[in-house]
């Protein structure tokens, strides 16, 4: 299990933008590194953040809105730590809207507000690199082995068309950490289950956070996984 979701030169488009990065902040919505996510773009100031950012590196995070309470529409709060993502494709509408797909291709923590005199917002941001355990990647191998057990059951309890059968194959070909945070994107559909998992930089913690929701499917499909298993 050696694979990664991440793509290298991703990875090091996402280290140059964190002096500068655009953000693109959404109520409930976390984009995990490796996972793809499409968006419709249609207000005036995030279709200037798309177009500039693909006149550029392309580079971009989406973090969550925090409790807005009575801070103004153009600065809304946002949460601290957040999904950095890369544009894969994108088509514009003649009316200067945007359909995009991006790709996460980290996590990030957000730094201070920089001036920009532009529509939508930048911060300074910090990479955050996954945390292994010092002993080696026995044990974050058991868990994801047991993460993995979890998927085939969960595709041997639902429907072809559900694509649990190709999130079981998918995690077969990936290390620890990017099989958590695929797992994640796929199951996790509670905000504050997925920020967690998000924020999380230890993997076996991770892993254990995902674990944990992938056996609540399990049992919520009624354990049929796990009797044809």
């Amino acid at each position: 299990m050696s694979g990664r979701l991440v793509r290298a030169d991703h990875r090091e488009a996402l280290l140059r933008a964190c002096a500068r990065l655009k953000i693109f902040p959404l109520q409930g919505v976390t984009v995990f590194p490796g996972t793809p996510t499409p968006f419709h773009i249609f207000e005036p100031r995030y279709r200037a953040l798309f177009a500039d950012a693909l006149a550029g590196d392309r580079v971009l995070a989406v973090p969550t809105m925090a409790e807005a309470g009575d801070a103004p529409f153009e600065i809304e709060p946002v949460r601290a730590i957040a999904g950095a993502c890369v544009i894969e494709d994108h088509e514009r509408l003649p009316d200067g809207r945007y359909h995009v797909l991006v790709r996460g291709a980290g996590r990030v923590r957000l730094g201070p507000e920089l001036a920009t005199g532009k529509p939508y917002r930048e911060f300074r941001a910090e990479l955050l690199d996954d945390v292994l355990p010092t002993s080696g990647l026995a044990e974050a191998q058991a868990k994801a082995a047991a993460l993995e057990q979890l998927l085939v059951q969960i595709a041997a309890g639902l429907p072809p068309e559900s694509g649990a059968t190709k999130l079981a194959a998918d995690a077969a070909q990936l290390g620890p950490s990017a099989l958590a945070d695929l797992a994640a994107a796929a199951l996790v559909t509670d905000v504050e289950a997925r920020y967690a998992i998000l924020s999380e930089i230890q993997v076996l913690r991770r892993l254990d956070l995902v674990t944990s929701e992938a056996a609540a499917v399990v049992l919520a499909i009624g354990g049929s996984g796990l009797a044809r298993a």
